[in-house]
């Protein structure tokens, strides 16, 4: 029971704030009347009026009791609390107001964004950088043409639905989408580019009791690094403000099917089966050359609801299974630790009419992401790779998995490593600065052939690779430029100079460069760079 309080009186508010009902309050004084005249009540009263005070006391506070309990089943709900920021300061929203639609939760969250786009030359690239072939060589004109413009097209919207919880099982829908979609261009490589645009949409179950998570629907790939175990909207996405990221950075967005099971607050383990879309380098170099009856893709659909806007010129590639990823996660107190290895399956078709038949082969990928909080919640350092056959779609850059083969009229798959180094400074919660410096690198394959007196080769990075007209604007020679290697330096701040009432506004800035390094060939193996400075002005009116 709940002592009764000798501080109540009919005209005063409750513990929960509301006014007791006059009759309860008129018994309570009642009672402590009895109480403040003991003289009167021992010479009155005899052991049966004590017995029935004894009796009314208890029902007093039987009565007391069912009226707590109602106002609390009719209080108002409080606010729901606030989630964790999905990915970092300036990409993921904290959750904004929520509401309730009968039994399902629903969060809002996103941002408004201009972001001022200036790169010593020119990509036309809009919010997203090309980190590799569209770096373009003295031979192009854009080469000493700088590229300046505004655009509002990274702006987001997001939205977390939560079902009522059955037992322990918690239900959540998520979907996030933005601007860029990519109109008669648009593909899934990388992260899907058609319109409307779906940067995440999933559903996903969490048995709380039994620590298993299972999620289908679009995300980000479990190979990106994660901060903290491996469930989603918790990945540790670069700081910058580029929508390509940074090159380096190990990462897809793409329709998969992910389990997981997360044994302690320590350990995790999941598995992930995701969609692929193989990378194919294509080249012949020489003269003479027959064309290899290798098909390895397919010309992309037209989606028949908005055609024209949605169709695509881009091709589908050929591949048959999914891309599986197994991943550990380790957090053992101090410090996030991620291990995974990749497995992909290609697939071509030799068409030649002398006896069509598929070609298949596979590819494997290993890697490691780490966190180290140098100094909790203000420094961390940060690492990850990622090494393998047929890995090149994983990175930034996106430089080629496989490449046509003449002998086996199937594909044969690359090496490839990506890695990314990164400090992140939090000298104050309002600001942010960070630096990052990263590397994407392929290997060469090619075969030679000699016939008729003329020689040929097919392959990638092959040294009969013509690079001759690299170094001279507006030369008709070849500049065949098949990368080698991506390096590049960031550096950057983001400075959230409101946060209220009305959400929080923050200004961010990048300063970027890029050395673009490509396989020695007839003419040599000139290089090229680029730098890209970008500014960010965002307001989150979902996040105070």
């Amino acid at each position: 029971m709940t002592p009764i309080r000798a501080d109540l009186h009919p005209s005063m508010p409750s513990p929960s704030g509301r006014a007791r009902p006059t009759a309860v309050a008129a018994a309570v004084a009642t009672a402590l009347g009895v109480f403040l005249a003991p003289n009167a009540m021992s010479q009155a009263a005899s052991q049966s009026d004590v017995q029935a005070l004894k009796q009314q006391l208890q029902q007093l506070q039987h009565q007391i009791d069912k009226l707590e309990q109602q106002q609390a089943t009719q209080a108002v709900p409080a606010p729901p609390a606030a989630v964790e920021p999905a990915h970092n300061v300036a990409e993921a929203a904290k959750a904004g107001p929520a509401f309730y639609a009968g039994p399902v939760k629903v969060t809002l969250g996103g941002f408004v964004e201009l972001m001022v786009v200036n790169r010593n030359r020119n990509e036309s690239a809009d919010w997203a950088s090309n980190f590799n072939g569209s770096i373009p060589y003295p031979q192009s004109h854009n080469h000493d043409l700088s590229e300046f413009h505004l655009t509002e097209r990274q702006s987001r919207l997001q939205a977390l639905v939560e079902g009522p919880d059955g037992g322990s099982i918690h239900p959540e829908a998520y979907v996030e989408t933005d601007f860029g979609g990519a109109g008669g261009t648009a593909n899934y490589n990388e992260s899907n580019s058609f319109s409307p645009r779906v940067r995440h949409f999933y559903a996903d179950l969490y048995d709380k009791d039994n620590g298993f998570f299972f999620l289908f629907g679009q995300t980000w790939s479990m190979i990106t690094a994660q901060k903290v175990g491996l469930m989603v909207r918790n990945e540790n996405i670069p700081q910058t403000i580029d929508g390509q990221y940074v090159p380096g950075f190990s990462w897809l967005r793409l329709p998969q099917i992910r389990f997981v099971e997360k044994f302690n607050d320590q350990f995790s383990l999941g598995l992930s089966f995701e969609n692929p879309a193989e990378q194919v380098s294509n080249n012949v170099y020489g003269t003479g050359a027959p064309a290899l009856t290798t098909m390895f893709n397919n010309p992309g659909a037209t989606n028949s609801f908005t055609a024209p806007n949605n169709s695509t010129s881009n091709n589908i590639t050929t591949d048959y299974l999914p891309d599986v990823v197994v991943k550990a996660a380790l957090d053992p107190g101090w410090g996030h630790y991620e291990a995974f290895a990749l497995n992909r399956w290609f697939r071509a078709r030799d068409i030649a009419t002398t006896g069509p038949d598929n070609v298949k082969t596979t590819g494997q990928g290993y890697g490691a992401n780490i966190i180290l909080p140098l100094v909790p919640k203000m420094l961390d350092f940060q690492a990850g790779v990622l090494y393998g056959k047929g890995v090149g779609h994983y990175g930034s850059a996106q430089l080629p998995d496989v490449t046509t083969n003449p002998n086996t009229l199937g594909l044969t798959p690359l090496h490839g490593m990506q890695t990314l180094l990164g400090v992140v400074f939090r000298p104050t919660p309002m600001l942010t600065t960070f630096v990052y410096a990263g590397k994407e690198m392929v290997s060469q394959q090619s075969w030679e052939f000699s016939a008729g007196g003329k020689s040929y080769a097919y392959g990638y990075g092959d040294p009969m690779a013509v690079n001759t007209g690299c170094e001279i604007e507006g030369s008709t020679l070849p500049c065949a430029a098949n990368t080698s290697q991506i390096q590049s330096g960031t550096i950057g701040a983001w400075w959230k100079y409101y946060q209220g009432p009305l959400g929080n506004a923050q200004i961010g800035i990048t300063d970027t460069y890029i050395k673009r390094e490509i396989f020695s060939g007839v003419g040599g193996d000139p290089s090229t760079n680029i730098n890209i400075v970008m500014v960010s002005f965002r307001y989150y009116p979902f996040q105070k």
